[in-house]
């Protein structure tokens, strides 16, 4: 019986301690994290895309985390976060419904035949087929009733990189329906409007990550969002205060006349 905590708590101990130290050294002390966006050459708009979601990615980080604003040179030592876009597929973004009863029921009905189930392959190609496509219109209309839009397909890979690691600190996958549900339903105004639709489609992906961010680091929330600022760099000097302006219709001395 008195083995029994050990037992219980072996498997923690064994991931603590599997941990690269270099992770762990991350994870007490991060130091500041410059984030950088890559989408498919081919992309329209790709610099503007890129922007919007390097620009959600740093506003939300910043909560977490210190980040090396825009065009601000990252100090030595600083970590970075590289996201890379693999696909952004225009809406619906979802293989039709049809589609997916029709893969599924092949599937099936393969399946079914191989195992000497010839005479009832085709029946349990089709019941299988109608089930997965009639669930898959409903996820696709649970997912425009609760938006208000179709939002496009995201696909990413994601990781955390440090000068002088030959490995990355952290890496994960970022999957479609992860994004779909971080997102936040637009106002009836707004939901044809595709300039808001890609603002939205750019925070949720970035919850979604600085969620996973945070979950594996253990960061918590701050008190304000923090950015790093250049000690080298030269700021700008307050302007001088204005004088006071004199008064229109200053009142006369004694011994003056009005």
């Amino acid at each position: 019986m008195r083995r029994a905590p050990f037992l219980l708590l072996a498997p923690l101990m064994l991931a603590v301690g599997c941990t690269r130290p270099e992770v762990e050294a991350f994870r007490q002390h991060p130091g500041p994290v410059s984030v950088s966006v890559s989408l498919p050459a081919g992309l329209a708009d790709r610099d503007a895309f890129q922007k919007e979601y390097a620009s959600a990615l740093r506003a939300l980080l910043a909560t977490r985390v210190v980040v090396v604003p825009e065009g601000v040179k990252p100090p030595v030592g600083a970590a970075e976060l590289q996201v890379d876009i693999r696909d952004l597929s225009p809406a619906p973004g979802q293989p039709s419904p049809a589609t997916v009863g029709v893969a599924v029921g092949a599937s099936v009905g393969a399946l079914s035949a191989a195992s000497g189930n010839r005479g009832w392959s085709v029946v349990d190609g089709l019941f299988w087929g109608l089930w997965a496509g009639t669930h898959a219109a409903w996820a696709q209309e649970h997912t425009r009733d609760r938006l208000g839009y179709h939002p496009q397909v995201i696909r990413a890979q994601v990781r955390v990189v440090q000068a002088g690691n030959p490995e990355p600190l952290w890496t994960e996958a970022i999957e479609p329906s992860e994004v779909v549900e971080a997102m936040d339903p637009l106002p009836p105004g707004s939901r044809d409007d595709g300039g808001r639709i890609r603002e939205e489609e750019a925070r949720g992906f970035a919850r979604v990550v600085v969620q996973k961010l945070s979950s594996e680091f253990h960061w918590m929330r701050l008190a304000e969002q923090r950015f790093y600022a250049d000690p080298g760099a030269k700021r700008e000097e307050a302007p001088p205060k204005p004088e006071p302006a004199p008064e229109s219709n200053p009142e006369p001395k004694k011994g003056q006349k009005d």
